[in-house]
């Protein structure tokens, strides 16, 4: 089983200390053999909704994730309505996480961070890549060491 740990950052952000603390985290998980590989993805700050690109086939891969286990994956993104002022015509528009995580079995989704698990708490793309270091995963009780075996 091949374990991978997907970090998305946006392209600019003003402040950039702590992404750039989640992605040195997220490296060194992959360079422990913590996760069997660590990728870094930077995307914009947003991309009309309808677009055939890789921050909505995030979105739309982690919203159906949602469905299935009742984490609520999708909050950090945003997803709003524009109107253009000249034709009158209305675009969805996706506003991207400054940071966001999935964690991957096979290619599919064990994990996301930022997100609020089923019973309320809030895990952070912080306290997830800690959970993953201490050899755990919190959406199931197999642990990393497992799934990297």
């Amino acid at each position: 089983m091949i374990v991978t740990l997907r970090v998305y950052r946006r392209s600019y952000t003003p402040i950039s200390k702590p992404v750039n603390e989640i992605v040195g985290a997220a490296r060194a998980l992959d360079a422990t053999d913590a996760v069997d590989d660590c990728t870094v993805t930077e995307w914009p700050n947003t991309v009309a909704l309808e677009t055939d690109c890789e921050p909505v086939s995030v979105y739309d891969a982690v919203d159906d994730w949602s469905e299935r286990t009742d984490v609520d994956a999708s909050t950090p993104f945003r997803v709003h309505t524009r109107t253009d002022p000249h034709t009158g015509s209305e675009q969805a528009i996706l506003h991207t996480p400054v940071v966001y995580l999935l964690l991957e079995r096979d290619g599919d989704i064990a994990g996301a961070a930022p997100c609020t698990l089923p019973d309320g708490t809030h895990l952070t793309a912080r306290d997830f890549l800690d959970a993953i270091q201490d050899g755990e995963n919190p959406f199931d009780d197999t642990t990393t060491d497992a799934l990297v075996a």
